[in-house]
């Protein structure tokens, strides 16, 4: 009987390869599990170690700032616009803060830069400012949101394809700089390389430091309550006009329905987030300082006034609703051409509410109401 010359060593062999493979592969995913929540942390201590709380205007030792036109270019109230973030409405509600304020210490008017425009910190050289004289905010949003935003934009206006490979093309183009919104907020004038963890940390704590307030898009009605309360007024004053448009999206975070799962993938994962850094850095900073700011000026105390707030914000989009029945939200008239710096009742249409509704804005309007 001849034996077949059969060998069981490279079946051996080749299983043990594939075994030593599957580990090694198995080694490779844990260590890379391990450096992406080393990752995470060190980002959380970082988001720590640069947050804080956005102090209160003291009115009993420094007037609030309203300077006159003709004062130094250190002085006044300074909004930072920055695109696709609500602006023009945060605008308005500046202007808003700004005319109130005139009427409450009987002057003509309390000096502004241009809220409407876009510019950015270093154009207003803010890091110059007399901080005892001068107020400064912003808005900012989520990176991935921002930016499809702004593209969404450019659909609309038909300067670029609704469609995957237009996005990833023209994003990868000089129309959307990385981390715009940093650049935009930073009152340095000195280039870092936001590349570098140090130089990020950097830019994000002086922005922070620079800033009397700054707030979060996907937070906002809460924020816009937090800067009232900063700013030391209620909360009529920044209250907003209706703005009934088909692209009014009164606040909503769903995405457009032409993003993609592959564009989703796109703004979150690989070389885009990457090169964001130093936005997302800013980003995750802002939200926890406005979480430490509201635990400072007390929880309880700012969700009373967010339900005033959305009182108000309720009554005057659901009357303009139904009247003019278009999307929109917000209070009709007090757009700048119209009433923007009146109280509610102030307007013309304050008559035609239930009177539930009327007795609802008096109470909200004036805290001495009942008294």
């Amino acid at each position: 009987m001849v034996r077949a010359n059969y060998s069981p060593k490279p079946l051996y062999a080749a299983i043990a390869l594939v075994t030593i493979s599957v580990l090694t592969l198995q080694s490779n995913i844990d260590n890379s599990n391990s450096r992406r929540l080393e990752v995470i942390q060190s980002e959380r201590t970082i988001v720590q170690s640069i947050s804080h709380a956005f102090e209160p205007w003291n009115r009993n030792e420094q007037p609030f700032p309203c300077t006159s036109k003709e004062s130094p270019t250190t002085q006044g109230i300074f909004y930072i616009k920055v695109p696709k973030t609500s602006s023009s409405t945060l605008a308005g509600i500046t202007n808003r803060i700004a005319g109130r304020e005139a009427k409450r210490q009987s002057k003509e008017v309390c000096k502004t830069y241009d809220p409407m425009v876009h510019q950015k910190a270093m154009d207003l050289r803010v890091g110059d400012r007399d901080k005892t004289k001068s107020f400064l905010w912003t808005v900012i949003r989520h990176p991935a949101d921002r930016l499809i935003s702004h593209y969404g934009m450019k659909i609309d206006h038909g300067q670029v394809a609704q469609s995957e490979s237009s996005f990833i093309r023209h994003v990868k183009t000089d129309m959307f700089p990385p981390n715009l919104q940093l650049a935009f907020l930073d009152p340095n004038e000195e280039e870092l390389n936001i590349n570098v963890p140090e130089h990020r940390s950097k830019s994000v704590q002086t922005i922070l430091n620079e800033y009397n307030f700054i707030g979060v898009y996907e937070r906002l009605y809460e924020s816009l309550v937090v800067l009232s309360m900063l700013v030391g007024v209620e909360v009529t004053d920044v209250l907003f006009d209706f703005v009934p448009t088909k692209y009014s999206r009164c606040g909503s975070l769903e995405r457009p329905k032409w993003v993609t799962t592959r564009l989703e993938r796109f703004v979150s994962q690989g070389q885009w987030p990457e090169q964001e850094k130093g936005d997302f850095l800013l980003y995750d900073a802002v939200n926890h300082s406005l979480d430490l700011t509201i635990e400072k000026l007390g929880n309880e105390k700012v969700a009373r006034k967010l339900d005033e707030y959305m009182k108000l914000i309720y009554i005057g989009s659901s009357y303009a609703t139904k009247v003019k029945k278009t999307n929109g939200c917000g209070i009709p008239n007090l757009h700048a051409k119209k009433q923007p710096f009146s109280d509610i009742d102030e307007l013309p249409w304050f008559d035609q509410l239930a009177s539930e509704d009327q007795e609802a804005v008096k109470q909200l309007s004036y805290p001495s109401y009942n008294v």
